[in-house]
Parts: structure tokens; sequence; C-alpha cells
């Protein structure tokens, strides 16, 4: 199977360490980004430095950077970075079987383990690897982590979308492609992800320290305040909200991680954990 990767280049915090967790299995990275240096609703946006980041972590010349048209605020942003998205794809598809769709806070933990589920999919016919990711939400002053858990502090995996889909596939939205037949793993028989049903199949099973790491929202109080401009989700949420949440949880781990019994939205419960030493730095 020949693997391709596509990025979208503009969220510099985790970039070594995002790339470098794929680098070894990929034959080429297609970056993306915004010419203009503008989010997808106009805002600006970190892609000098992305860039440079991006640069600095490709020894073997494995990268292509295609600059683009991907600002528009007078349409919706998710349709906006869908087809930003979709260009991407289709250049990282290319000469490839399949295409990896990373974002830059996302690290990839085993890669052999991905390689063996993907090999799996392409072998049950699938177009898509749905691979689930643990959500890490705040470095605590001890230097453990909050992350996003069950009821009971047990492992939630996290679908933002398959991970890898097929050379050639068409997106519905951001990374989600509607209607392709789909291998999905997860950290448990059953699904752990409060936002799908219950019952949705999982095909395989994985330990969870194999699991996809995603540092979403483990950033700066800097890198914060530019998330909230230039993030996808940005016009769905009340910040000034999310954000003082964020720095109590932050400030109190102990406070926050005995209330997830007793918390009613269920991506409320957080346990605090440590992190492999290749993502346990500063972003």
């Amino acid at each position: 199977m020949r693997l391709h990767a596509y990025v979208l280049a503009g969220d510099p915090a985790w970039i070594a360490q995002s790339i470098g967790s794929y680098y070894g299995v990929v034959e080429k990275i297609v970056v993306s980004y915004a010419a203009d240096g503008r989010s997808w609703a106009g805002f600006p946006l970190s892609v000098d430095e992305s860039l440079a980041r991006m640069r600095a972590a490709d020894p073997a010349g494995k990268m292509v950077f295609v600059p683009g048209d991907h600002s528009d605020a007078d349409r919706p942003v998710m349709t906006v970075e869908t087809e930003q998205r979709q260009a991407a794809l289709d250049a990282a598809s290319d000469g490839a079987d399949w295409v990896v769709q990373l974002d830059t806070d996302e690290i990839l933990s085993s890669p052999e383990v991905l390689l063996a589920q993907l090999r799996e999919a392409d072998r049950r016919a699938a177009d898509a690897l749905a691979f689930p990711m643990r959500n890490f939400y705040a470095r605590t002053p001890s230097g453990e982590f909050l992350e996003h858990c069950g009821r009971f502090w047990t492992t939630q995996a996290g679908y933002p979308g398959p991970v890898v889909v097929r050379a050639g596939t068409r997106l519905s939205l951001s990374r989600q492609a509607a209607g392709s037949p789909v291998h999905r793993v997860d950290v448990s028989p059953r699904n752990t992800d409060p936002a799908h049903p219950f019952g949705t199949p999982v095909h395989a099973v994985i330990p969870d320290d194999d699991a996809i790491i995603h540092m979403s929202w483990v950033r700066t109080e800097e890198q914060m305040a530019e998330k909230r401009i230039v993030s996808g989700y940005a016009p769905e949420r009340n910040w000034d909200r999310d954000l003082g949440r964020w720095r109590r949880r932050t400030a109190h781990p102990l406070r926050t991680v005995l209330g997830a019994p007793f918390a009613r939205n269920p991506f409320a419960r957080f346990r605090i954990t440590r992190l492999p030493e290749f993502a346990d730095v500063e972003p």
C-alpha cells in the first residue's frame, strides 16, 4: 500500500511531534496553507511559523507545499474548511492508495498498530479507517495532564473523522466522508465515544496506549487566545465561559477529577494521566 498524507498549516503548537509520529510510514505529505495567512473566517493565522516548523520536520524532503485561497468570511467556516481539506486530499491522492488526514495537534502513538488496522480495513473493503483518539485537555501544575474520560475515569475515545481514507475519497464535512464503509477501531469492545450511539459497531479493539493522542487544548494562554478565533468550531462556543473553565480546571485538577462521576455532560469528565515522553514537552 502506498500511503500519503496531507496537513493544514496554521496551528504550530504540536507540529514536530505530530508529523514526526507518522513521517516514517508515508511517502509524501501535502502541506496546504492559506497564501494570505488568513483563517477560514478571515482572521490572522500562524501560517509562517507553521511552515517553518514543518520544513524543519522534513529531513527527507517528503513535503509538497501547496498555497491557496482558503478564507471566506461570508460563508460557513466548516464549508470553507471542507473545501481546503478536499483540495489537499485530492493532491495527496495522486499516486497513493490511502491518505492519512491527521491534524497537527494529533500524535500517532503506535504507527505499527495503525498500519495493521489499515491492512484490515483494506481486507474488509472499507474505504475509511476510524481510529480512536484520546483527548487531552490541559497540563496541570504538577506536569501531569487532564484527559477527557468516562464517568468512572475509564478511557473515552473521540472520532472527529476517519484518520485514513482511500485515495480519491469525497469529504462531506471537515474530515468526515458520509456513506463510506468504515473500519472502526476502539479501546473497548463497545463504543466509548459519547458523541456516537451506544451500539455503534466496533470492528477491532486496541490497547489505550496505542490510541492517537489529541493535544487540542494543551496549549499556552497565547495559543488558546488564537484558537478561539481560528478554530473551525469557534462560532459554536462561548469562549469566555469555556476558557474560564479551562483555567479553573487546570489550576484545580484534583477537584476537577473528583467531579467526574457527577458530571451530566459526558465531555466534562476528566482524569489525571501522564503522556509518553515524546509528547511530554512544552508546546
